[in-house]
């Protein structure tokens, strides 16, 4: 009988520290589960504040991608205003103060840097006539109006 108690006195000995283990494995996997819950409920307000910042940046990029075509349009209206003036001023400059003969004309626009240019680029290029028609600024000589 003695070994019978000492074999139950073991056999309880051994379900007592396969309790305790299996209690330290429960609290281990409650732990875990509980985390893993903790994990579960955040991660769908985490997904939440991701798709409001992406359409955040969706509504940045739709209004940047706006301005930028406004700032196109803009520009092509400023280009063709800057084309019709520059047009307009071309087919109205005999009307300006700038042209009142042609004489004048070449001495507001520096004669002699056109005679000069003229020279250099075309030697063979006879311009004797017109560097006495236009005389440097410093040379009275007779124009013609």
């Amino acid at each position: 009988m003695e070994a019978d108690l000492k074999e139950s006195d073991s056999n309880v000995l051994n379900l007592t520290k396969e309790l305790d283990n299996a209690n330290a494995a429960q609290k281990v996997t409650t732990e875990a589960l509980e985390a893993a819950n903790g994990e579960k409920r955040r991660l769908p307000k985490e997904a939440k504040l991701r798709d409001d910042e992406i359409q955040s940046l969706r509504r940045d990029l739709e209004s940047s991608e706006n301005g930028r075509k406004e700032a196109e349009t803009g520009r092509k209206e400023v280009d063709e205003k800057l084309a019709t003036a520059e047009a307009e001023f071309v087919a109205n400059f005999h009307n300006t103060e700038a042209y009142t003969n042609f004489s004048d004309y070449f001495a507001r626009i520096g004669q002699q840097e056109v005679l000069t240019a003229l020279r250099n680029d075309h030697p063979d290029f006879d311009i004797k006539l017109l560097e006495a028609r236009f005389p440097p600024p410093d040379v009275k000589g007779k124009q013609e109006n």
